[in-house]
């Protein structure tokens, strides 16, 4: 009995001595010199965790943490998700940090910004990898979203451009680039094409060359008062058969997908060979050049006649300059543009 007693009391005492020194050890600070990132997958076991986190070096004991984890009860409370640790940081808080899960991230998407722009912001943020969204195979999707088009055509941003809707999202850290894709098209679908007046178009399956012309408009024309009557402009060459003729469209094009930071026009970016090249061929471009507000989007689906064919936006004030002739344009040229 006192054997057994005695067993029970070394027993009792080791593990106090183990929570003790787990807990102890919890208050530890991992040493980061540098940001940390870790990547915990969907139906990890803990002990793959812990593996993870020893291999990027953010703990430095891998048994450590297995006990701390046992003895707090948190080893099959961590959620999956991307992780970045920018600063020491005590096991305790480690550990707590993985059972709260990623924290939720705020981004402002504002009108305009295209695909690639779009897959920078979001990557900047730890929300998706780099490329992620813009390499993205919306295949598996199509059956929820029947709108998206069918065929691309060689369009630079792919099936997504012109459809992801500018507005604020809540994101996790390392959230599966589906779920980001989806609770783009949800809120395009809500916004545009439900209460937007696209489901008509969309019924026809009409819906890209709404967008396509409105990711143009937005590129083109900053002045909401002025898009309708640019729209009406548009739709009149493309009725006649003539050139677009769209710097925005050239632009997009040469710095593949983005607009932040490119360089202005050449006159050999006018001549080149391409599906793009709306001042040689007709028609619209292979697909959208941005993703238009709805702003945009009803400006497109609300072209104004008028008896003007050209337009020019003036760099100093961003006002939108009409011509009815072409020499007329070209006298607007010479006086806001210099050329």
């Amino acid at each position: 009995m006192n054997k057994n007693r005695l067993i029970l009391s070394v027993f009792f005492i080791l593990a106090a001595l183990a929570l003790g020194w787990a807990l102890f050890q919890g208050e530890e600070s991992v040493n980061l010199s540098q940001p940390k990132e870790v990547e915990i997958s969907k139906g990890m076991s803990f002990d793959e965790v812990s593996s993870e986190l020893k291999a990027r070096d953010i703990i430095s004991s891998k048994t450590v943490f297995k006990i701390y984890g046992a003895l707090s009860g948190s080893f099959d409370k961590i959620k999956p998700g991307r992780y970045f640790l920018s600063k020491d940081i005590e096991i305790s808080r480690l550990m707590k940090i993985l059972v709260d899960g990623p924290e939720e991230i705020s981004i402002i998407i504002p009108s305009g910004l295209t695909l690639a722009e779009i897959d920078d912001k979001l990557s900047a943020a730890a929300v998706i990898k780099p490329g992620e969204l813009i390499n993205f195979n919306v295949d598996n999707l199509r059956k929820d979203y029947s709108w998206l088009p069918a065929e691309t055509n060689g369009a630079v941003g792919g099936p997504l451009e012109g459809f992801l809707m500018p507005d604020t999202y809540k994101f996790f850290s390392g959230a599966d680039v589906d779920l980001v894709a989806r609770i783009f098209l949800d809120n395009f679908y809500k916004n545009v094409i439900s209460a937007g007046g696209l489901l008509f178009f969309a019924k026809q399956g009409n819906v890209l060359k709404i967008i396509n012309l409105a990711s143009i408009i937005e590129k083109e024309v900053p002045d909401s008062s002025e898009r309708c009557l640019v729209a009406g402009i548009l739709n009149k060459r493309l009725s006649v058969g003539m050139p677009l003729q769209v710097d925005a469209v050239l632009v997009y094009v040469n710095c593949r997908g983005r607009f932040l930071n490119c360089p202005k026009l050449n006159k050999e970016d006018y001549k080149k060979d391409s599906a793009y090249n709306v001042y040689t061929r007709q028609g619209l471009p292979p697909g959208p050049i941005s993703n238009p507000s709805l702003d945009a989007i009803r400006a497109a689906l609300s072209p104004v006649k008028s008896d003007y064919w050209y337009y020019l936006s003036d760099p100093k004030t961003k006002e939108t300059i009409f011509s009815e002739t072409l020499d007329e344009h070209n006298e607007n040229r010479a006086k806001y543009l210099n050329m």
